[in-house]
């Protein structure tokens, strides 16, 4: 007893405070460094936003995780979220000094568990739960503890330790279910001490346990307070609480003892309990050997598999309650089917590292039997502790370098721009929103938290659901402006952008499009008319384009929608299909007299010209058993010419010219890339000049002009020339707007083999059918322009 005491002094002596000490600030380093800066989607954002209002989340409603993050809002630092988030990050530091702990207790040697420690602090489980904003990282934290408490009483047969486990573990059953599953191994370690235990000891240890379960009473208290807080109007939508309703509190929860049962238990997610079939049981397993060799590779999975056999020769009873611990909870997390699996196992991963620890400690001792007994100077330096750990750290160094980017959540602000967009969407006043899970939490979170459009009942339910129609029609009856958000495309692993919008089912004020165009693409439907946001569509930028429809009869098939942007040369520069409205509101149940919209989301490549543009729209029959669009049967209309690329201002132009002519047309300057050097242009052979025009017409032009743009010499001889109409023959110049300037762009190639020396660059403009070239004012002569002259090196 007396060794074993020592040993526990020996734990905190300063070298293993300062380790401990030192590990802790490595992993909150590295998980400060990939934490998320704001609100998140989904299950985390529930959380941000829980937190902050002391709300009731999901099953099993996370009381002593929903406090605790609660205290965490009131610090000075970010934004709510980002407080929330750091609350993950500190217990996943601090569950990493305990691990070194727990290792140092099971091998007793330093450079074992140092590294040990490092590879688990690495692992996708861990380092992922710390910038997840879920209880996983609290999770773990409880149970590597409970496990310390268990080890040493185990160990030293103290009393408090016994009672100490017994109340963290109750702890961790008012956070996350999983840690039950450590019942077994406890129960094991209870049974080989039942000598030393008495019935006041297990009376003792019982009310510690159960006393932390008195928190679950935050649950039906809480969700009561918001329940009577309740907006009226919101029953005449759906017969549920407006604080369900709105994700004050979960909408699994029904205020009922048997309601509060399940959600605390988790009953309410007993579906996901079992396997369908034999193939998803194999599927699972395969899942969890896949995920086991995501965290510690071969090579620590062998390690693991050298130390549990040491372990086990070690010491056969602390190995027992070990390997009962990790396929404990390796059970449930098989057993149960959920996305977040991998966290489900964090607890079987640390008795993993455990046994890398024991198994880097095993590598260690053979090193000296190979010293002692090798005859080879290189064998012997090989073996040498110093060589062996260096090489065993390159395991935790490659797996920080392989995890650190797909870890990273620093720069995840993905989920406040969708809910931003949704937010932008020209939403109606007290408007019923229908969203996502990933997207209705963020907007909770903005409307809780930072208090935006609080006016909005935000509901999370699927379109394919029941509960979606009922309030639909319900909305409708109450003439409430309702919503739908979708995201395009809802694959979240598409290529391409992704972004999501608000769709209204339908319209319940009349649009005023910029672009009127009354014009029926069938016979049951008119185009009213469209708006572009931003205005005019610029290239290279996301432009979204707004389509409102008006029903003026029933359609019984589907249609699928299909967008082309053509240039006046009819080459094609944007091809895009669809669904007019919404997938999940096909038009087969369009209302007659209803107004509908629809939103395309596209960008024009960079290189598109500025110009005008035809956008066509059309329609195909849509098969819903196949899934496929019948080409054959297809609605056209032409939704008019465009002007792509925004206006020019004079501010825009760095080379201002002043220079009109007769026929109504001004030259206003010019740029170019690369610039001049104190007014003369420096160029290499071979090099391509990009030159952009400005010009703008004075009134109306009758005629189409193509623009010259000429490489000379002093005797007006041409060596490379440029010449096309305005914005390469899709602006010209009979189409130009009296005072609008147009910029005109042209790429001027110098010749590969042209003679070193000094040439001018000139413009100007003629008609094509006469070759007569436009006079311009303040020009010599007056029927071109120089613009720079040219040095050619």
């Amino acid at each position: 007893m007396n060794a074993l005491v020592n040993r526990t002094r020996v734990l905190w002596n300063a070298p293993d405070v300062r380790l401990r000490a030192g590990l802790f600030l490595i992993a909150l380093a590295a998980y400060l460094r990939t934490m998320a800066p704001t609100v998140l989607d989904g299950d985390n954002a529930e959380f941000q936003y829980m937190a902050f209002i002391l709300g009731v989340p999901h099953s099993s409603g996370y009381p002593l995780y929903i406090l605790l993050t609660k205290l965490m809002t009131f610090l000075p630092i970010g934004d709510v979220a980002y407080r929330v988030n750091l609350f993950s990050v500190l217990c996943a530091a601090l569950a990493i000094s305990l691990v070194y702990a727990v290792a140092m207790r099971v091998v007793h040697a330093r450079i074992p568990a140092l590294l040990a420690t490092l590879i688990f602090a690495v692992t996708p489980s861990v380092w992922g739960s710390a910038v997840e904003v879920k209880p996983y990282s609290f999770h773990l934290l409880l149970g590597v503890l409970t496990i310390l408490f268990a080890l040493r009483w185990h160990q030293e047969g103290n009393r408090r330790d016994f009672f100490a486990l017994a109340f963290v573990y109750g702890l961790g059953l008012t956070n996350h279910h999983v840690i039950l599953f450590l019942a077994p191994a406890l129960a094991l370690l209870v049974w080989l001490h039942r000598q030393q235990i008495n019935r006041a000891m297990v009376a003792r240890g019982a009310v510690l346990a159960l006393l932390p379960l008195l928190l679950y009473a935050y649950l039906p208290l809480r969700a009561d307070h918001f329940i009577q807080q309740q907006d009226p109007e919101n029953w005449k939508l759906y017969t549920r609480s407006d604080a369900i309703l709105k994700g004050t509190v979960t909408a699994y929860y029904n205020h009922t003892p048997q309601g509060v049962f399940a959600l605390i238990t988790g009953l309410d997610n007993s579906y996901k309990l079992g396997f369908k079939s034999e193939e998803e049981q194999t599927s699972r397993t395969s899942t969890a050997l896949n995920l086991l060799l995501e965290q510690f590779g071969f090579a620590g999975a062998a390690l693991a598999a050298v130390g549990a056999w040491a372990a086990w020769r070690r010491n056969r009873r602390e190995f027992a309650f070990l390997a009962l611990a990790g396929a404990g909870i390796a059970f449930i997390a098989i057993y149960l089917r959920g996305i977040s699996t991998v966290f489900y196992f964090s607890l079987a991963y640390f008795i993993l590292a455990l046994w890398i620890a024991d198994g880097f400690a095993a590598l260690l001792r053979w090193g000296a039997r190979v010293r002692a007994e090798s005859r080879h100077a290189f064998t012997r330096r090989l073996a040498q502790p110093r060589m062996i750990g260096a090489i065993l750290a390159l395991l935790p160094l490659t797996a920080f370098a392989a995890n650190f980017s797909k870890l990273d959540q620093s720069n995840a602000y993905l989920a406040r721009e969708y809910a931003q967009q949704v937010l932008a969407d020209h939403l109606a006043p007290n408007a019923v929103v229908i969203a996502p899970w990933e997207v209705a939490e963020t907007l909770r979170y903005l409307q809780f938290v930072e208090h935006q459009r609080e006016d909005l009942l935000i509901v999370n339910v699927s379109p394919v659901q029941q509960q979606f129609e009922t309030m639909r029609v319900n909305a409708r009856t109450l003439n409430r402006p309702f919503y739908q958000i979708q995201f395009n495309p809802e694959d979240y692993n598409a290529p391409g952008p992704r972004t999501v919008q608000a769709i209204p089912l339908p319209l319940l004020q009349p649009p005023q499009p910029r672009y009127a165009l009354n014009k029926s693409i069938l016979d049951e439907v008119n185009v009213i008319g469209y708006d572009f946001e931003p205005d005019p569509p610029e290239p290279g930028k996301p432009t979204r384009l707004l389509i409102y429809y008006r029903t003026l009869g029933r359609m019984f098939p589907i249609y699928s929608s299909y967008l082309d942007v053509n240039d006046l040369l009819d080459r094609a520069w944007l091809e895009q299909s669809g669904f007019p409205g919404s997938f999940y509101f096909p038009t087969f149940r369009w209302q007659p007299g209803d107004i509908y919209r629809e939103a395309w989301l596209f960008t024009l490549p960079p290189n598109a010209p500025n110009g005008l543009y035809h956008l066509g729209l059309s329609w195909y029959v849509y098969d819903l058993d196949t899934r496929k669009t019948d080409y054959s049967r297809e609605f056209s209309i032409s939704l008019g010419t465009i002007r792509v690329g925004a206006t020019p201002t004079l501010a825009s132009i760095t080379r201002r010219v002043d220079a009109s002519s007769a026929r109504g047309i001004a030259f206003v300057g010019w740029n170019a890339d690369p610039a001049p050097t104190n007014d003369v242009m420096m160029l290499a052979r071979g090099q391509s000049l990009d030159l952009d025009l400005f010009w703008r017409a004075e009134q109306a032009i009758p005629e189409s002009y193509t623009v010259f743009v000429h490489l000379v010499d002093s005797t007006g001889k041409v060596f490379a020339d440029a010449d096309s109409p305005p914005s390469r023959g899709i602006f010209p110049t009979d189409r130009w707007t009296p005072g609008e300037i147009v910029r005109d762009r042209h790429a001027l190639v110098i010749p590969a083999d042209l003679a070193p020396g000094e040439y001018e660059i000139e413009i100007g403009m003629y008609l094509p059918s006469t070759n007569q070239r436009l006079a311009f004012n303040r020009a010599s002569p007056n029927d071109r322009i120089v613009l720079t002259p040219v040095q050619v090196k």
